[in-house]
């Protein structure tokens, strides 16, 4: 039986590689760093009614990736 490794520590320059099919989790309270280990500011979300499409608001699309960004740590919740 062989095993595929999907997510694994490359020895040669300490990177975590997470291949194809593979993921990272970030539990409650966990955080995504750079190397100043230091978490982005928060950004507030946006205000006003520019509109982009019929399809949605220029507000509620950065709203969502703003919250996208929050859920896994990359920026600050407050």
């Amino acid at each position: 039986m062989t095993y595929n490794v999907l997510v694994y520590h490359r020895q040669e320059d300490s990177a975590l590689v997470v291949k194809s099919g593979g993921k990272i989790v970030v539990q409650t309270g966990g955080k995504i760093v750079p190397n100043s280990e230091t978490q982005a500011a928060h950004i507030a979300n946006a205000t006003g009614g520019v509109t982009i499409s019929a399809a949605g608001t220029a507000q509620a699309k950065i709203n969502s990736i703003l919250s996208a960004l929050r859920g896994v740590g990359v920026l600050a919740t407050s």
